[in-house]
């Protein structure tokens, strides 16, 4: 069932997915300038749909309402998937947001549209909205114009990438601090919520990540954002308003960033042309990616990395570092830098990097002042602090001490037991360099006065506030996991704040279902492999169970029952002839488990659906059906 919200309902639960603290009537009567009676209303109704998918809105004695942590990915998705009713007016908004919402609404249509159908749209008169239109070039420095006529109404008019640029400035301003598909929609305005999915946002990010690893480029988030932003806006003039625009077919040149990631956005469907891409290339630019030739000649870019090597080796000796990795890192990150400087351009400079690498990576930041003074001895340019920081961290991913070194690692979950030991025993077989220190709640961490032996944390939970860095993970360490402890050990803490390809690509909540990735050997192999296929199968079993509605958490001794029954039963999933056939007794059960208790049984069925894949074995449904009983406590009449 699709839920339906009015706008400021929508509002309303974004302000509690979002936000870390109650909220009282008192604030959303002074957001939306309503009555403590209507606002009253509108939580009532939206508990309602929430309570419909087992989230709750509960309240706070002289606090406020909120909504779960648990429950806020849930609820966000919800969100996503909800069909707003009608958009918001233009009251109670500043002046800014008034503005960038009508031209969001001009920018979205394929021709003139009359005052009076704006004006119905905001519930806002006639003589109001020939006020707002009335200054709104000269709001936004006359970049463009309204044609206005008479009998068909409003257009924008102006240049198409002056127009996309304030469209993607507006949607990168929304976008900050946000990191996934499902956090950029639920942001996006209700203007532009129909012109563009939820799937083709995730595709557009995918291809920029995608363009990002295969050309080895390092783009700061804010940038990302300006990026993604600007190939959104350009995706719903082509696609979704299909306004077209004229243009030679874009040559079949050399595969550079640009042509490249215009190529993946585009498809095989149209908007492959020059201008695009001339278009592209300018905002790649604007955020510091220079996409074609270097404006440096790769010979003395050769002559330069050769002459780093050759100063690190006689500084610090033979095999400190890897010097080959190390002058691949840095051809591909000197040809951008050449280009932005030799552009008159420079890397905006960010406190907290500058800071970070200068007490924690000393060493490698005074070496790295050095190479900046061969690479400007050698073309003359200049590397200013930041430049000078990334140089220290390529130097540190690439040093031979940073791989070597044993690091003190303290695991953290919900309660420091349980699911704790089984990932700190595979933390361990996975990096036996690691020295895990111990396992502790996120209570036992806040009470930990000394932590000075200890390099970093991995959390299962988001911490704030720890004096060591944190690496957050999902509960069974999944290859993302592993990529992400590897990120860390090679760059250090500044993981999270220098994104790397896909690093910061995706947030904590948005980590893929993957539980049962390839590694699980398909039958046989031999007692080693088969102890490795049923622990992971346990650990997969309990990552399930783990997201189970509250009314269906597992106690100790169900938990219990359904491992064994689950150790039990592998063998005969691989033996056919030791399967039970399921009668229609139990294909009755299984219908009815789907029909009373939909949200475990979509759950599990995605486990019995992965096992099925990746052992290349079919569960029957009586075996199905035993499982259930493990989960579903159910009052006999």
């Amino acid at each position: 069932m699709k839920e339906s919200l009015k706008a400021r309902q929508a509002e309303i639960l974004k302000c509690l997915i979002t936000s870390s603290a109650p909220l009282d009537i008192a604030f959303f009567q002074e957001k939306f300038h309503k009555g403590e009676r209507t606002i009253r209303y509108d939580i009532g109704q939206l508990k309602e749909v929430c309570a419909r998918h087992r989230i709750e809105i509960r309240y706070q004695s002289r606090k406020g309402y909120y909504i779960p942590a648990s429950q806020k990915t849930e609820c966000s998705q919800l969100l996503v998937q909800t069909e707003i009713q009608s958009r918001d007016g233009l009251t109670g908004r500043d002046e800014e947001e008034r503005y960038q919402k009508i031209f969001l609404y001009l920018f979205v249509q394929k021709s003139h549209v009359t005052a009076e159908r704006i004006a119905e749209a905001y519930f806002v008169s006639r003589s109001t909205l020939a006020r707002f239109l009335g200054k709104m070039e000269g709001y936004f420095e006359n970049q463009f114009f309204l044609d206005a006529r008479k009998s068909m109404g409003y257009r924008l008019e102006g240049d198409e990438l002056v127009l996309r640029r304030i469209a993607a400035g507006i949607l990168a301003g929304l976008f900050r601090g946000s990191y996934t598909a499902e956090d950029w929609y639920m942001l996006l305005p209700d203007e532009l919520k129909d012109k563009i999915s939820l799937e083709d946002i995730s595709e557009i990010s995918k291809s920029i990540r995608k363009m990002n690893a295969r050309f080895n480029v390092w783009i700061s988030n804010m940038s990302y954002l300006n990026l993604l932003s600007y190939c959104m806006v350009r995706a719903i003039r082509l696609y979704s308003v299909k306004v077209v625009f004229a243009g030679e077919a874009m040559e079949e040149g050399e595969g550079t960033y640009a042509r490249e990631l215009l190529r993946e956005l585009s498809g095989e469907r149209e908007g492959r042309t020059e201008q695009e891409l001339k278009w592209l290339s300018q905002i790649l630019a604007e955020n510091g990616i220079f996409t074609e030739e270097c404006m440096v000649e790769p010979q003395m870019l050769q002559r330069v990395l050769h002459k780093i090597a050759a100063h690190i080796e006689a500084t610090q000796g033979k095999g400190q570092y890897n010097l080959e990795q190390l002058k691949k890192d840095l051809f591909d990150h000197l040809k951008n830098f050449f280009s932005l400087s030799l552009s008159g351009m420079q890397e905006e400079e960010n406190s907290y990097i500058l800071e970070e690498i200068q007490e924690y990576y000393y060493p490698w930041f005074q070496m790295a002042k050095e190479c900046a003074a061969i690479i400007e001895a050698e073309t003359g340019l200049v590397s200013g602090e930041m430049e000078i920081c990334y140089l220290a961290v390529y130097l540190y991913k690439n040093s031979v001490h940073a791989e070597n070194e044993q690091k003190n690692v303290l695991v953290v979950c919900a309660t420091g037991k349980g699911l704790s030991h089984l990932l700190t025993l595979r933390i361990k077989n996975v990096f036996p360099t690691l020295n895990v220190v111990g396992q502790v709640s996120p209570y036992q961490l806040a009470k930990a006065s000394d932590l000075k032996d200890v390099d970093f944390v991995i959390s299962t939970i988001p911490l704030e506030n720890t004096v060591v860095p944190v690496v957050k993970i999902s509960r069974i360490l999944s290859e993302e996991d592993i990529k992400r402890i590897k990120d860390f050990l090679k760059y250090g803490k500044l993981v999270d704040e220098i994104p790397f390809s896909q690093t910061n690509e995706a947030s904590f909540t948005a980590k893929k279902d993957a539980f049962l990735p390839q590694e699980i050997p398909a039958g046989g192999g031999g007692l080693v492999e088969a102890a490795t296929t049923l622990s992971r199968l346990i650990l997969t079993l309990l990552e399930y169970t783990s997201k189970f509605p509250e009314e269906y958490q597992l106690g100790r001794d169900a938990m219990l029952g359904m491992i064994i029954h689950m150790s039990m039963a592998v063998p005969r999933w691989f033996d056919p002839g030791q399967q039970l056939e399921s009668g229609e007794e139990f294909t009755r059960e299984y219908n009815r488990i789907r029909r009373n208790h939909p949200d475990v049984f979509a759950l599990m069925e995605k486990f019995f659906l992965l096992v099925e894949e990746n052992l290349q074995i079919r569960i029957p449904v009586s075996e199905r059906v035993a499982f259930f009983l493990y989960i579903i406590e159910e009052e006999k009449g």
